[in-house]
């Protein structure tokens, strides 16, 4: 069956390029591109940013369905940062888009087989409830040297969010995926681990409809992301910002959220050790910033 769709048209991020397109081509036709910016042929410079393109249009696309498709019904989990996507090919586009950054790994595609990732179920938010069948597993026998099948760690990792054990998750994923080296693992945890946790899923999300929340008030901070809420100390709340500006250096974040934030904690922090705080003291980080 053949039908025509209209497709979002991007602008090269490469100045000087004027080539605009489709949004889920843009990689391929950077890695087609060679010199003035767009790099070495085959490859995607780091320096180059593919969040948030600018839309120049749309284009009218003819695609060649078969007459019977086995549509996934249910999300898949990333388990590099807790978030879901809309079958294996929304995973595998993520993964693509953010390989080697954001704590995902260089080569995705020779390091995993799509059936390595668990099937989920989520709310209406997002949020992983369940995996889809626990009893699924891509394989009964053992990787190479005896270790634990990827398969099984992953849905491991799925089974802990969806039982809301996030800090318990953010320990498997450090110790087995060797995830989270940027926060050092010589350091205390950090004070509300959770909301850490929520802070960090949050911050490696390309896109999402969650929001973090703050706000200065006379004796401490109150954050809240994803479901996860604390009460910060002045020097717990310069603690959370050391830690996520440790980890978004190393993983090349590049969101405006996520650094507005961590300056409002550290403003935080010098508001509350200062030498007078009003009683009354009430300040959000929307309208702070």
């Amino acid at each position: 069956m053949t039908d025509k769709n209209d497709e979002r048209t991007v602008r090269c991020p490469v100045e000087g390029c004027d080539s605009t397109p489709l949004a889920r081509g843009i990689n391929l036709h950077i890695m087609r591109s060679s010199g003035d910016g767009h790099g070495p042929q085959g490859e995607v410079p780091d320096s180059l940013s593919l969040e948030n393109l600018e839309t120049v249009g749309e284009r009218e696309v003819e695609m060649d369905y078969p007459d019977e498709r086995d549509n996934e019904k249910h999300a898949r989990l990333c388990p590099y940062c807790s978030v879901t996507f809309t079958g294996i090919s929304g995973l595998m586009i993520h993964l693509g888009q953010t390989a080697g950054r954001k704590n995902h790994p260089a080569n995705p595609k020779d390091r995993h087989e799509p059936s390595d990732f668990p099937r989920v179920e989520v709310d209406a938010e997002g949020n992983v409830q369940q995996v889809a069948d626990p009893r699924e597993d891509s394989t009964d026998s053992r990787d190479k040297a005896g270790a634990v099948p990827t398969a099984r760690v992953f849905r491991l990792i799925a089974d802990l969010i969806a039982d809301g054990e996030t800090r318990t998750a953010h320990r498997v994923r450090r110790a087995l995926l060797g995830a989270d080296d940027a926060v050092a693992p010589s350091r205390d945890e950090p004070a509300h681990p959770e909301l850490f946790e929520a802070l960090l899923t949050q911050g490696r999300a390309e896109q999402t409809d969650h929001r973090v929340t703050a706000a200065l008030e006379g004796e401490g901070v109150m954050v809240a992301c994803r479901g996860e809420s604390g009460f910060l100390s002045a020097t717990e709340a310069r603690d959370v910002a050391a830690r996520l500006e440790q980890v978004a250096a190393s993983e090349d974040w590049r969101d405006d959220d996520t650094r507005d934030l961590i300056a409002f904690l550290r403003h935080s922090g010098d508001v509350l050790d200062g030498d007078k705080t009003e009683r009354g003291l009430h300040e959000e980080f929307n309208h702070w910033r």
